[in-house]
């Protein structure tokens, strides 16, 4: 069977140390020719760090958007691309919020703009939860971790408050399999 579509050529546009760029010159099964751009990014995991009826969430300044967020702690692979998803996970938990979880369970993965991007996302619920100490990157300055009760993170995110696609569909996600009330 032919693919729907097929690339004819691909142009590297701009590149760093998250993202990459391109503009695709792709022929669809019609014959007809266009451009289409892909922002290539590695994977990344988010984490709902549970205790009881609480919930830790970060909150942070997203320049795009200009405003302060509340999201769950998230992170990717740019300084060690070769690290497990689990792996991951505990490093960002500890990274952004100081916790440290005894007890790991995989959610599931989605893609984030599957539109633009290949990328997607580990999810993972974390519990037995201790504090170590938080060591922010320094991109994270201004990043607050902060305990809620489960029942008002749900209530922001009804209420459009909590705006991060990814951190509203791994909330969903897990509570819609019976992982958190």
């Amino acid at each position: 069977m032919k693919p729907e579509i097929h690339t004819l050529a691909s142009t590297e546009i701009y590149r760093n140390r998250w993202m990459t760029l391109k503009e695709d010159k792709i022929q669809r099964a019609d014959g007809s020719e266009c451009i289409y751009s892909v922002i290539e990014k590695n994977d990344f995991v988010v984490i709902l760090p549970v205790e009881q009826d609480s919930i830790f969430v970060v909150e942070q300044y997203r320049y795009p958007i200009s405003e302060r967020t509340i999201e769950l702690p998230q992170g990717s692979w740019e300084l060690d691309p070769g690290a497990t998803p689990e792996a991951l996970a505990a490093g960002e938990l500890q990274e952004e919020t100081g916790l440290i979880a005894d007890r790991w369970q995989y959610v599931g993965y989605q893609k984030l703009a599957q539109g633009y991007s290949a990328q997607g996302y580990h999810i993972y619920l974390a519990s037995e939860l201790r504090y170590q100490g938080k060591n922010l990157d320094a991109e994270e300055v201004g990043l607050t971790a902060r305990k809620m009760k489960i029942s008002e993170f749900l209530q922001l995110v009804l209420a459009g408050k909590v705006t991060d696609a990814t951190s509203v569909t791994a909330f969903l996600l897990a509570r819609a399999k019976g992982l958190i009330d």
